[in-house]
């Protein structure tokens, strides 16, 4: 079947983590803090490997990214304080320059564009406020349908609202064990987003190193 659905997660492959806020809120330099997010990548797979509870892995990424950054004293305290202006500001908060219009693009060209993602309950306001939510038809948001990837359930929710089949979209996101694997279980082809070059070895899906890139090859 033709692909025509592009399901894309949020953080990091539609906005990024501002590293420099988190850097001055914290004492760390943000070039510390984009080489850390590697690390901290694996240790959020390991995690939802395991339970799947997305606020459980949202304190493991950050605290894995602050340890391995070079952060002392209370990692936990200062994970409580990141959650805190998170909740209030969104720390995920960066779109690239190119992305808007590659969105655009393939919504001229016909595609259905979704989101799927891991998140705390507020991504539509989110999408929102940096100026994004109008090129998606559907923003499937864990924290809102009470399931998490790699569940295969959370990826079904968006192909039924479309009311597309598995076959027919493909979908990109960050976290190969968390993105790729998930997708693949609903049946969708995957790629993968690795922006910072984290998985430089990891030949098991496409990898692109821009979302925008990634959307312009599919036209």
């Amino acid at each position: 079947m033709t692909l025509n659905t592009l399901l894309l997660d949020a953080g990091n492959t539609i906005v990024y983590l501002d590293h420099d806020v988190v850097g001055d809120i914290v004492g760390l330099d943000a070039d510390g803090l984009r080489e850390a997010e590697g690390v901290a990548k694996r240790r959020y797979e390991e995690r939802l490997q395991r339970s799947r509870n997305h606020e459980d892995g949202w304190r493991v990424f950050v605290g894995g990214l602050l340890e391995s950054a070079g952060a002392t004293g209370d990692i936990d305290a200062q994970v409580t304080r990141l959650r805190a202006i998170h909740d209030e500001k969104n720390l995920w908060r960066r779109v690239p320059s190119e992305l808007p219009a590659a969105l655009q693009r393939i919504r001229d060209a016909g595609w259905h564009v979704g989101i799927v993602s891991n998140s705390e309950g507020r991504l539509v306001e989110i999408l929102e406020t940096v100026g994004v939510l109008r090129f998606f038809d559907v923003v499937i948001d864990s924290g809102v349908v009470g399931v998490s990837k790699p569940d295969p359930r959370i990826f079904e929710l968006a192909l039924e609202a479309l009311g597309v089949g598995p076959s027919s979209a493909i979908y990109a996101g960050d976290v190969p064990d968390v993105d790729v694997v998930g997708a693949r279980a609903a049946g969708m082809d995957a790629v993968l987003i690795d922006t910072l070059d984290h998985y430089p070895d990891y030949v098991e899906a496409p990898r692109f190193q821009k979302t925008a890139t990634f959307i312009d090859s599919l036209l």
